[in-house]
């Protein structure tokens, strides 16, 4: 299965992208033509779009699961680093027929680096897939049996300082079949995009088990149950995945699990907030170097920091103030009343999945993700937006945003006075609509305060023919348009028509 997490999840600009520079495989090809090695393939001097064909590997992993399904595993009897590879695009009817410890060969096959642009990472996944305007054959050549897992020392991936160094060590077993032991859950299962097959769980390691193979367990994995050991193919999608086969490949109900990597990561204000007897991954004000302890922080401390934070962030029970016409995109809030610098966009991007349908305004979520400030060109400000985030709602809407009030264009168009009500719920009175755009300029239109002329845009809400020439109050959320490189407004409702000014 070509897996989308919500890490996502959720956000985001399907564009793959395809990179000899990021695979960080150090193995080096020395295989006559017709004898390649997987270690070959994943090896960086074996460039994307380079012919691939393989003898005498073994399956380790078929997908038969979920909303996709026909995606196999392949690895090098022997095992080792980089000994493994995902493969998509094989003949379903030739997948049909094989079984885990089969023995094939495969032809026709071109090696891919694979990536969504929004992965600001630099990471990729080495898969195979049929070459351009061909088909990719797979023979079986003979049964056998089902390999052993590689042990992997999750505890001490995840001690190391640094996410690169995390990530280079897990991408020696991307592909490969491995099995971590006594680890924890840093967090408990939540849903993949649309696909409620998909479910992850963030682990010791810095790595996350998921349902792509194979449901996980229930009842339900919670924030830290100790599993006695989890099995599956590793692969990369924003994180990478360890991807159990079984859902019996998950064992729950261990018992020698040590603290979340504690011996290298600690928070720096030595309180032990979540009360499990650590000062650790899951408590406030973490600052760690693992993906699973994102820095937590605030609206606030995002829109009014110099430059934006890197890495991971967190914003823990916050509020959605509105979400796009699209279902796609959304707005957050510190708390159901508006405030300067407590408001934030959250982009997933035009070809994401609609929002999971519990995510509605006024519900309290908690989102993590990558801060950017952005503009399509080097002019004007920016947009402060979270992107590739991941979603989960904590409380269902308890009341409805509330917007500020008697706020006045001439100020709000400005950078020094504008800037700290982006993506504040905003009303503005006796607003006259100028213009309401067209397809040919996305229905960008020109509202008019006083004597003050400004933008409006239809991401919410799209204002009408029939409404040019009137006057309304008129709330939404106040945005920076890149495009136009200006401050403008993004209504969601209008009163009744009002007299103008």
């Amino acid at each position: 299965m070509r897996i989308v997490s919500t890490s996502i999840l959720l956000s985001l600009s399907l564009i793959a992208c395809r990179d000899t520079s990021h695979g960080d495989d150090d193995v080096t090809p020395d295989t006559p033509p017709g004898e390649m090695t997987i270690q070959q393939v994943q090896s960086d001097m074996l460039a994307p779009g380079s012919p691939v064909e393989l003898k005498g590997v073994v399956v380790t992993a078929i997908d038969a699961y979920g909303m996709k399904t026909g995606d196999i595993w392949v690895q090098e009897p022997e095992g080792g680093p980089y000994s493994g590879v995902h493969v998509y695009g094989a003949p379903l009817d030739q997948v049909a027929t094989l079984q885990l410890g089969d023995v094939i060969d495969i032809k026709g096959a071109v090696k891919d680096e694979f990536a969504l642009s929004s992965d600001m990472s630099g990471n990729t996944v080495t898969e195979l897939k049929p070459e351009s305007g061909g088909q990719m054959i797979v023979t079986k050549v003979s049964a056998g049996a089902p390999l052993t897992p590689q042990v992997v020392d999750a505890l001490a991936i995840g001690q190391l300082a640094t996410w690169q160094a995390r990530a280079a060590e897990w991408e020696k077993w991307e592909g490969v079949l491995v099995q971590v032991t006594n680890v924890s859950a840093l967090s408990a299962p939540a849903t993949i995009g649309s696909d409620t097959t998909l479910e992850k769980v963030s682990l010791t390691g810095d790595v996350l088990v998921e349902s792509a193979l194979a449901a996980l367990p229930t009842p339900k994995i919670a924030v830290n149950d100790c599993l006695g050991s989890v099995t599956g193919v590793v692969d990369y999608f924003f994180d990478y995945q360890i991807l159990p086969r079984t859902t019996a490949e998950v064992v729950t109900g261990g018992t020698a699990c040590p603290p979340p990597e504690a011996t290298a990561l600690l928070c720096t204000d030595g309180i032990d907030n979540d009360g499990n007897g650590y000062n650790d991954c899951g408590d406030f004000n973490c600052i760690a170097a693992e993906a699973s302890c994102r820095t937590l922080t605030t609206i606030s401390a995002i829109q009014t920091a110099t430059t934006p934070p890197t890495g991971g962030v967190e914003l823990r029970d916050v509020y959605v103030s509105a979400i796009s016409f699209s279902k796609k995109n959304l707005w957050l809030s510190t708390s159901l009343g508006a405030a300067q610098n407590e408001g934030i966009y959250v982009y997933r991007g035009s070809s994401a999945s609609v929002l999971p349908t519990d995510v509605v305004v006024g519900a309290k979520v908690t989102v993590f993700g990558i801060v950017e400030e952005g503009n399509n060109d080097a002019m004007g400000d920016t947009v402060t937006q979270i992107k590739s985030p991941g979603i989960t709602v904590t409380a269902a809407p308890a009341g409805a945003p509330t917007a500020l009030t008697g706020q006045q264009a001439s100020a709000l168009v400005q950078t020094s006075t504008g800037e700290p009500y982006e993506s504040v719920l905003v009303t503005l009175s006796g607003v006259k609509v100028v213009d309401v755009g067209t397809s040919a300029n996305f229905y960008v239109g020109q509202l008019l305060q006083g004597s003050t002329t400004f933008l409006s845009d239809d991401d919410i809400l799209r204002l009408t023919s029939t409404d040019v020439g009137k006057c309304y109050d008129i709330t939404g959320i106040w945005t920076y348009q890149v495009y136009s490189n200006a401050y403008g407004l993004l209504p969601i409702s209008k009163s009744a028509q009002v007299a103008c000014p």
